[in-house]
């Protein structure tokens, strides 16, 4: 039987293997560096935000109540009558009667109305006015002052006979006698208030008697 050709790769492997079996060698396996393992993260810890401070609330002030505004009253100015221009006259005499005030009380023979039998009445004047006195009968008659405080128990004094002062106050001031159908001077009313009167001859007898009234 003929041989199979052999190959000269057959050949030296074989001279391989003999020499290695008649040779061994001590193979050291290569060591491979092992990866080390990484070192699992650290969690970096998440900063915890610090709380928004909550702002302390500025106090509310307490309102200060309004006060309730008082209703004024308007005052109602009495305007100021004026002084009359010419003096007024009062009529004096027996012609005119007697009467009752109810302020005053009994007055008698003085009027601002020259008419016969006229009621005696309270002369109501505004203050600076011009007044005057005339008389209406035969007989004489004065306008003498007595103050200011009411009809006194005796009438005016002597010298009331006389014309005195020019100013129907509380001082004294008297038109003096006047005769029939006579008037006085004319006399200047003072500040407003109450001047009572009456005559020097009949005050005590016959009540002759009556109030200026001064506004």
């Amino acid at each position: 039987m003929r041989p199979y050709p052999v190959s000269l790769a057959a050949m030296l492997a074989a001279a391989t293997l003999s020499a290695c079996s008649s040779n061994p060698v001590s193979l050291t396996p290569i060591a491979h560096p092992t990866a080390a393992p990484t070192a699992a993260p650290v969690p970096t810890a998440v900063p915890t935000a610090s709380p928004v401070p909550t702002a302390t609330p500025i106090p509310t002030a307490t309102p200060i109540p309004t006060a309730t505004p008082v209703a004024t009253t308007t005052p109602v100015t009495t305007p100021t009558p004026a002084p009359t221009a010419q003096p007024q006259v009062v009529h004096v005499g027996f012609t005119h009667a007697a009467s009752t005030d109810p302020t005053f009380g009994a007055i008698a023979y003085y009027t601002g109305s020259s008419t016969a039998n006229a009621a005696a009445s309270v002369v109501t004047v505004v203050h600076g006015s011009q007044l005057s006195f005339m008389t209406d009968s035969t007989s004489p008659h004065t306008a003498s002052g007595l103050g200011t405080s009411g009809f006194p128990g005796s009438g005016p004094a002597s010298g009331a006979t006389s014309q005195t002062g020019t100013t129907i106050d509380g001082s004294s001031w008297s038109t003096g006698t006047l005769e029939a159908n006579t008037a006085s001077v004319a006399f200047t009313v003072g500040a407003p208030g109450n001047y009572y009167f009456g005559c020097f001859y009949h005050y005590s007898a016959d009540g002759m008697r009556d109030v200026i009234v001064s506004q």
